[in-house]
């Protein structure tokens, strides 16, 4: 591996380290940039004309960018030591000094809503304001849910009490878990990502221990009461707005957020469960295969082939860079930059964050933490979150206020790198080899399409309950998981523990971090087949294409920008032709199978 690549966070980029005097500097110029900002504009914002509109953009940026510049240097340090109370001291003081500033601008959102939908749509035609055009649109979309001032400056305030301080309890307590193991007559202590990862080796007494060691930590009393109890006050939290601001359903207040309407979400849904025997086929032929009768929950994730296949850092980050730079230079160039300015976060460490993610805002090159240990999907991993930041890189082109796309859009570019990653080493490999990769593969499509929907289907459930009034426990949630495992799996899996035992949901981030997020996955993965089968007609004159996708940010609601390209997310047939390329690889690992 090319030497000038950098294993870990330099995070230097920002400040020396948590003491840098100039944190407390730039703490204070943005405290003065947000009093004149309030001084020049409180009171005046519904008489701007579209030129003042820009001058009033620009100041929003300056304040934006010190303000994260000071979030994500403390964001990266909170993920690599979850445990550090000083970091976590210095976060909640941040969190503290961000809601006082919120406070401040809240006099905004409250005049957007007394501009008017009319007018800012009117706004949103004119030609001085055309870069800015979908931000107007989604404000005229938003403010129906916008109370008033005073309202909104409670809700404000109670924000850190509330549902903030009970997602930092549950990162906090699951970051701090640790998960013991026996493996070839030694005690192992590993981290939830390590444990995890074990689920997928071809010993089964070392998936099956991984399961137990899992279950020995989540299935206690008192985490289930603790991350029970937390998870009630999450839901309650998002059930309340639907009361206090007025959403149609449990799923309005994230679709409002993705620009996507219910019908369109709620026909994913239905198609994905309708594919559900897709899954159940797969799970058939994967039973024959490990020479069993039938499965166990700890065989899910297990390979067919019985050899555990290891793949270094530097082989598979080398295998990510071949395929990207025969794809596109753009790709591998920006790539290669991450890594050699010390935006990755490579390997796994006690207290770091577990799992992958990407952070990327206007004027800021990306961040990546991985969690590397070895597996074939640690290297499909790195393709997935570079391609994120890849994404954050292309949207650099977009004015702040429409630089993010919604969560659908998101994962466009992540999934999109690991189809091109997967085909391409696809077309390398033997009959047996090819058995294994796509089996692999297809697990990987039934965790981010299949999975995903089930996730938020379980939410779907919990969230109409205990807004209908219902109080649920943490038993409610572990008999309800189970029966949406069951109606994805059938019959054709056992599982370890009976259904009031089954605590799945607790180990899920999403559910409580960003509720109903999951089907984000699911709707990228099918919009991402649906790109990668036009690369394939269209060949390198489709690159371009592609990239203006990517490059167009949050400038344009998804069903615009997706319209456009010809793909209509009101059509069942987009969803079905999606699912038809699961239909497919399941079709051709039967036929490798026999």
């Amino acid at each position: 591996m090319n030497s000038d690549y950098k294993t870990s966070w330099d995070l230097s980029l920002y400040y020396k380290d948590l003491n840098d005097p100039q944190i407390e500097l730039d703490k204070e110029k943005v405290t003065e940039l947000v009093k004149h900002f309030s001084g020049k504009y409180k009171g005046n914002l519904k008489n701007l004309e579209a030129q003042k509109f820009l001058e009033f953009f620009q100041e929003d940026d300056e304040i934006d960018f010190l303000v994260n510049k000071l979030a994500i240097f403390l964001h990266l340090n909170a993920s690599l030591e979850t445990q550090n109370q000083e970091i976590l001291k210095k976060q909640a003081q941040f969190d503290n000094f961000v809601v006082g500033l919120s406070n401040q601008l809240l006099f905004v959102t409250q005049e957007f809503k007394d501009i008017g939908y009319e007018k800012l749509l009117t706004l949103s035609e004119n030609s001085i304001l055309k870069d800015y055009k979908n931000f107007f649109v989604r404000k005229a979309e938003s403010i129906q849910y916008v109370l008033e001032e005073k309202t909104e400056f409670a809700l404000n305030l109670k924000e850190n009490s509330g549902v903030s301080a009970f997602n930092s309890l549950y990162e906090e307590l699951t970051s701090s878990y640790i998960f013991e193991i026996e493996i070839d007559g030694q005690i192992r202590t590993l981290s939830e990502e390590e444990i995890r990862t074990l689920r997928m080796s071809p010993k089964e007494e070392v998936r099956k221990s991984a399961y137990a060691a899992i279950r020995k930590v989540y299935n206690t009393k008192q985490n289930q009461i603790t991350l029970g109890n937390i998870y009630t006050a999450v839901v309650k939290d998002w059930t309340s707005e639907i009361k206090i601001r007025g959403y149609k359903s449990v799923l309005s207040q994230r679709n409002i957020s993705e620009q996507i309407d219910d019908e369109a979400i709620e026909l994913l849904l239905l198609e994905v469960e309708n594919a559900y025997p897709l899954y159940q086929k797969y799970l058939k032929i994967k039973t024959k295969l490990l020479g069993k009768q039938k499965l166990m929950n700890w065989d899910l994730y297990a390979p067919v082939n019985s050899v555990e296949k290891q793949f270094s850092f530097a082989v598979g980050l080398e295998t990510y860079l071949e395929v990207i730079s025969k794809f596109d230079s753009e790709f591998f160039r920006y790539s290669k930059e991450l890594l050699e300015t010390g935006r990755v976060d490579v390997f796994p460490k006690p207290g770091k964050r577990s799992g992958a993610f990407c952070n990327y805002e206007k004027n800021f090159s990306s961040s990546v933490l991985l969690n590397y240990t070895g597996s074939a999907r640690d290297v499909s991993t790195i393709a997935h979150e570079l391609g994120h930041a890849a994404h954050g890189y292309f949207s650099q082109v977009q004015p702040n206020q429409v630089y993010h796309t919604g969560l659908c859009l998101a994962e466009t570019a992540s999934v999109f790198n690991e189809t091109l990653l997967n085909n391409t080493l696809k077309e390398k490999l033997s009959q047996k080899d090819k058995l294994d990769f796509i089996e692999a593969e297809l697990q990987d499509i039934f965790a981010t399409i299949f999975r995903q929907v089930q996730y938020v289907l379980f939410e779907k459930e919990v969230h109409e309950n205990i807004l209908s009034g219902k109080e649920l426990t943490y038993e409610d949630y572990n008999r309800i998981w189970r029966n949406q495992q069951l109606k994805m799996t059938g019959d054709l899996v056992d599982y370890d523990v009976s259904g009031n035992e089954e605590t799945g949901w607790s180990g899920i981030p999403h559910i409580f971090h960003s509720p109903f997020y999951c089907y984000s996955y699911a709707f990228g993965n099918i919009l991402s087949f649906a790109l990668y089968q036009r690369y394939l007609n269209e060949g390198s004159s489709f690159n371009e294409k592609y990239k203006n996708i990517l490059r167009s940010g949050g400038s344009k609601s998804p069903f615009e920008l997706l319209k456009e390209n010809g793909i209509d997310i009101h059509s069942a047939q987009f969803y079905r032709d999606g699912l038809e390329v699961v239909a497919n690889l399941v079709s051709e690992f039967e036929a490798l199978a026999k």
